[in-house]
């Protein structure tokens, strides 16, 4: 660790936000099937970067996240070139190759820096917070920008049918586009990140979600994968019984492990989507209390890596987070139930 830092701090955040359509928009292209599926997500608002008419993308993922980068940056008061490593989290690239932070690091025309990305779901945000902070206090680096950015909704709009079948348009009306960004750096102040944690823990359990096709094994949709897989896969009921009992089991974890109690933390950063999965953990963690969680309340969709940056510059907007506060940032995905956390002092 470099001599005078002990800790990793956010110093800056971005979130960009491409367009913003409602129910009643799917439901004018898509008609009873679209009307059905409004009864049962929980979010009105959709932010896509695809056209819903056209069906053309209309930003990229880069773009987006270009956005928000920008944002974060100038909100740590901070030029571009100080920016020395870059970590993107995504699960839906713009190109398989290059990877995504080198694109980032293009646009934003820093000469040189290091960097990587991440291939995960909803949990990649928190992973990547992570690594950031290990390169920060060993001092490899100075400032990090650690963006997040999905672009799903290209799966559906370009998808090689003439119709979206139930499973298909549900998963388009359940997802968001949307990209957040934050500045970290080392910092001798005694506030910021104390601890972190990656784990899976659930690998010998099936998968909640995936994308089949798109890899090595199924590059474009054929035969050998079900029509209804091609664009996404949602498994029925798994999400609601293992993303409970994972949450669950990491929050106990986090308790003995740091002596810190729940009833401690002011503020928890963790997006909940599900009714059933909320109400299990304010069941067993009674400390916990709606008011205390910060997160987009499913506005825009299921924003998969956006949902962390996209809840800090909201609850920073609202004036939630406050100096010296004890936050608890949560991340978890049902792909495969891998999950992050990380504490902090505000």
């Amino acid at each position: 660790m470099r001599k005078g830092i002990v800790m990793t701090r956010i110093i800056g955040r971005g979130v960009y936000v491409p367009a913003r359509r409602t129910n009643e928009d799917f439901e004018e292209k898509y008609g009873k099937k679209a009307k059905a599926i409004s009864r049962l997500i929980n979010h009105e608002v959709h932010y896509l970067a695809t056209d819903i008419e056209s069906r053309e993308v209309n930003i990229s993922n880069v773009g987006m996240a270009l956005n928000a980068a920008k944002q974060a940056i100038q909100n740590a008061k901070l030029a571009n070139e100080d920016i020395d490593l870059i970590i993107y989290s995504t699960s839906t690239p713009d190109y398989l190759l290059p990877p995504s932070y080198i694109l980032l690091q293009k646009e934003l025309k820093i000469k040189n820096c290091m960097g990587f990305d991440i291939r995960s779901g909803c949990a990649g945000f928190g992973t990547a917070l992570t690594l950031a902070d290990k390169y920060i206090k060993t001092g490899e680096c100075k400032n990090a920008l650690v963006v997040g950015a999905d672009l799903i909704s290209s799966r559906f709009t370009k998808f090689p049918a003439k119709e979206l079948d139930m499973k298909t348009l549900f998963n388009y009306m359940f997802f968001g586009d949307c990209a957040g960004a934050v500045v970290l750096t080392g910092s001798d102040e005694d506030r910021g990140i104390i601890s972190t944690k990656v784990e899976s823990t659930m690998a010998d359990v099936d998968m909640g979600s995936a994308f089949y096709v798109g890899g090595a094994l199924h590059p474009y949709p054929s035969e050998e994968v079900d029509s209804e897989k091609w664009a996404a896969y949602q498994a029925t009921g798994l999400s609601e019984e293992y993303l409970s009992k994972v949450l669950i089991e990491t929050f106990e974890e986090f308790q003995n492990e740091s002596g810190v109690d729940l009833s401690e933390i002011d503020r928890f950063i963790m997006p909940i989507e599900s009714e059933k999965i909320a109400k299990r953990v304010f069941e067993r963690f009674p400390e916990i209390t709606p008011d205390k969680i910060c997160s987009n309340h499913s506005e825009g969709g299921a924003l998969i890596n956006a949902a962390i940056p996209v809840a800090i510059n909201s609850a920073i907007e609202n004036e939630k987070l406050k100096k010296n506060e004890k936050v608890l940032i949560y991340a978890a995905e049902n792909t495969q139930w891998q999950h992050a956390i990380i504490f902090m002092k505000w």
